[in-house]
């Protein structure tokens, strides 16, 4: 998470000075004052229990986070907060795969192969005939992750997805497709 981000590994990364990078986290975080409590609230329940859980429940502990050492119990607390995030964005990603996977399975039309998964990336290869309705379904179903009400997810955030095709992982661009209505059949 780039927010947790030391000033001057947030430059390198951005491509900026320090005091810029500085200035950019702090209107960031004056802008949108609910991030920051987020921050705050997944340290100190960190600090509470020693570890942290993801949307779906999965647990990282880190015993460090009550460290002696300044720095190491910072390294602790970063990786807390970036546990939550990116952890809960991969079981979401986990969640849509399986949607997917069974929504393409019971369908007479759609034949597509997972490839690969990147943290919150799905690589999908599918005829070209198909992108454009799959696509959609992708979109569909991933955005639709925002709430979960069997699993008690809820979030207020909406899910937004990009899409991108390409005769090659290299050659992938931008593709524009509105999401289907829930009620569109495959």
């Amino acid at each position: 998470m780039l927010l947790s981000a030391g000033r001057e590994r947030l430059s390198g990364i951005l491509g900026v000075s320090a005091e810029q990078a500085s200035r950019f986290q702090d209107s960031f975080l004056q802008s949108y004052r609910e991030v920051q409590a987020f921050i705050q609230r997944t340290i100190q329940l960190c600090h509470k229990r020693g570890y942290v859980l993801s949307i779906m429940g999965r647990r990282r502990t880190l015993p460090n986070v009550h460290s002696p050492d300044w720095g190491i119990r910072m390294q602790a607390e970063r990786q807390a907060v970036n546990f939550v995030v990116q952890g809960s964005a991969a079981d979401l990603c986990k969640i849509a795969m399986i949607r997917i996977f069974n929504l393409v399975s019971s369908s007479s039309s759609l034949s597509a192969r997972l490839v690969a998964q990147l943290h919150d990336e799905l690589l999908y290869e599918v005829e070209e005939a198909q992108v454009e309705q799959f696509a959609a379904l992708v979109r569909n179903t991933m955005e639709s992750l925002q709430h979960i009400d069997h699993l008690g997810v809820h979030l207020k955030v909406p899910l937004k997805v990009a899409l991108s095709s390409g005769k090659s992982w290299g050659s992938m661009s931008e593709l524009n497709i509105p999401a289907m209505s829930p009620s569109a059949s495959l």
